[in-house]
């Protein structure tokens, strides 16, 4: 009964751990899913962006971008009616 009991308090530690671990794939998005409004704001001010793009909902109201202007990969944040939060660059 014991080692029961450790094997599922194991498993709930386990599992609560794993969906507190911050940024997971659920919370990216297609770039289809992305606001026009946001997509517009995000061309704007970053016309020279290229490469890949990683897109993100963030507490249902912010969308994360993340982007390449040459070799440096930045970061951004833009609010549903495509005005501009804040942007970072990511180190690597």
């Amino acid at each position: 009964m014991k080692k029961l009991l450790l094997a599922i308090l194991f498993a709930i530690a386990v599992l609560s751990c794993s969906k507190s671990n911050g940024s997971s794939a659920e919370d990216h998005i297609s770039v289809s899913q992305v606001p026009s409004a946001v997509l517009a704001g995000y061309k704007i001010r970053y016309p020279t962006a290229s490469g890949q793009t990683e897109w993100e909902l963030e507490h249902g109201n912010t969308y994360k971008v993340k982007f390449f202007i040459g070799p440096q990969r930045w970061q951004a944040q833009f609010s549903t009616n495509g005005t501009f939060i804040d942007e970072t660059m990511i180190q690597s």
